[in-house]
């Protein structure tokens, strides 16, 4: 049987890069001993200079390279945080054959490899388009702000908010949510401003299958050039 989270204090965070960086930051400040490992030349560069002492290198392709970083599942938890999404999964393959009762964590970004990845053996995975939306929610409602989410996220992939105000009869009149391909547009639908409930912010998760009517507020994260794209499809240019 797999321990919790709870009782561990030391980490094994595999990858320092977009993702890896910021979760580094995250854990030390919670009070976990961090030993990185890394496989790319750059991230270890990028840990020397920020002053990273304990830096493993590994190969995530060879067992023999992953055994030699001296895990104990009784006492580490394995972060896999990854840029690439195949590293990640792969990593993740390996390790849950090496090491059976370790409790692995994986970073995702998007439902499909939040499937893989706990199908893979994930014990806990952290999708990272989820955890903003509900960070947008929450500076949308609250006055703390998480700012590791808005530079893994936001700074870091470009991307950017926007509250649009549907007009009467535009395409999404009386359409349900799950009518609308968001996704292929390049766009992430977080919540909505309900005018007919009296404005009433509605977080756009699972389950949630909301009809729009005219005078409902979208609040969609996407690229520029994607928001700038919808406008213009909902205005009929």
């Amino acid at each position: 049987m797999r321990r919790t989270e709870g009782v561990h204090k030391e980490v094994i965070l595999f990858g320092y890069g977009k993702f890896g960086r910021h979760m580094y930051a995250q854990l030390s400040q919670s009070g976990y001993r961090v030993t990185l490992a890394v496989m790319q030349e750059s991230n270890y560069q990028n840990a020397v200079e920020d002053g990273i002492e304990e830096i493993r290198r590994f190969n995530p392709k060879r067992n023999s390279s992953i055994k030699m970083l001296d895990i104990d599942p009784q006492k580490h938890l394995l972060y896999c945080a990854m840029d690439h999404t195949s590293s990640n999964l792969f990593l993740v393959l390996s390790l849950h054959e090496l090491f059976h009762d370790a409790v692995i964590v994986a970073v995702s970004n998007s439902d499909e490899n939040t499937r893989k990845l706990k199908y893979a053996g994930a014990d806990t995975v952290i999708d990272i388009y989820e955890a903003s939306a509900q960070h947008l929610v929450t500076n949308l409602t609250k006055p703390a702000v998480s700012e590791a989410l808005n530079t893994i996220v936001f700074e870091k992939n470009d991307l950017k908010i926007a509250e649009i105000v549907l007009e009467p009869n535009t395409m999404l009149e009386k359409k349900y949510v799950s009518q609308i391909d968001f996704y292929s547009r390049g766009l992430i639908l977080v919540a909505i401003i309900d005018k007919e409930l009296g404005d009433e912010l509605i977080y756009i998760g699972k389950g949630v299958d909301h009809k729009f009517d005219g005078g409902d507020t979208l609040i969609l994260a996407g690229r520029s050039n994607d928001i700038l794209a919808f406008r213009k499809e909902l205005s009929g240019a």
